[in-house]
């Protein structure tokens, strides 16, 4: 039995740039527990396990369903749960296309209700977790006012069911999703 979640994966061109953004700062923190670049991702939907019945029935849903469009996204800013200055989780959030993600995260979220699918319900904050501190650090050194020098873009065209059991790097990709056009 798998742990899965559905997130929109960041196409390499962007992790790629996204890494030179935060490689400096990253490196700073090499103790902590780095996310691997093939892991980066926005979560939609953290589930966990689901039992076999329940995860053929998501697949059928994920695939039938029109979500939306594609959307453009940016990657513009780091952050930090549960704050820059006492940070825990270190994160790198997303300027143009908040709209589209969380809307597309909601419609998600709604369909998984219908469902009974069980998920983490916690307020949905698009974001590609960086970091996990042991402790909690200030982290706010990492860039000014948490803005990157430069906004990292990429389209969004698909949605993922990944399965991130044993700490997979990268996860296992369980079922692709395209965005209807």
């Amino acid at each position: 039995m798998g742990r899965y979640f559905i997130g929109v994966p960041i196409p390499p061109e962007a992790k790629k740039k996204l890494k030179v953004q935060s490689w400096p700062g990253l490196s700073r923190y090499k103790e902590e527990k780095l996310v691997p670049q093939n892991n980066w991702h926005y979560t939609l939907a953290f589930i966990g396990q689901l039992d076999p019945e329940k995860l053929e029935a998501l697949k059928t849903l994920l695939s039938v369903y029109a979500w939306c469009n594609p959307f453009k996204m940016s990657i513009r800013n780091f952050g930090a749960f549960p704050s820059l200055k006492e940070g825990k989780i270190l994160w790198a959030g997303c300027d143009r296309g908040r709209k589209d993600i969380t809307s597309l995260a909601q419609t998600l979220r709604r369909q998984l209700d219908d469902m009974e699918i069980s998920y983490d319900d916690k307020p949905f904050v698009p974001h590609i977790t960086l970091a996990r501190m042991r402790s909690p650090k200030n982290l706010s050194r990492l860039a000014d006012n948490g803005k990157m020098k430069q906004e990292v873009f990429f389209n969004v065209e698909e949605i993922v069911l990944f399965d991130s059991e044993e700490e997979k790097a990268p996860y296992a990709i369980v079922e692709k999703i395209s965005l209807t056009k």
